[in-house]
């Protein structure tokens, strides 16, 4: 992309040239996000858009919510294999969920 051709404030982008994250995309990134899993830019735009979008906002705080619960009642720790798995689980669902839609 151009400059010129390049997103900006104007037309719904970013001065940086990014586009904002929808609806979909926020909430689909969501658990990435609030563990830190998304790249700086990726993580700028879904910011963005929680700021710019209450019931995405809403989510995101019930998430964040239940995360700080089930991090303060848990105190066993799974063992890596079972995180390893879990992890190898949510990719392969959610590329079928992006196949789908």
């Amino acid at each position: 992309m151009t400059d010129a051709t390049r997103p900006g404030p104007a037309d719904g982008g970013s001065a940086d040239g990014s586009v904002p994250a929808d609806c979909s995309e926020a909430l689909s990134r969501l658990f990435e996000f609030l563990d830190a899993e998304v790249d700086e830019l990726d993580g700028d735009r879904i910011r963005q858009h929680l700021a710019d979008c209450e019931p995405c906002l809403g989510e995101y705080d019930i998430e964040q919510h239940l995360k700080s619960l089930v991090r303060r009642s848990c105190h066993d720790v799974a063992p890596t294999e079972l995180h390893l798995r879990i992890r190898q689980q949510l990719t392969v669902l959610r590329g079928e969920v992006q196949d789908r839609g």
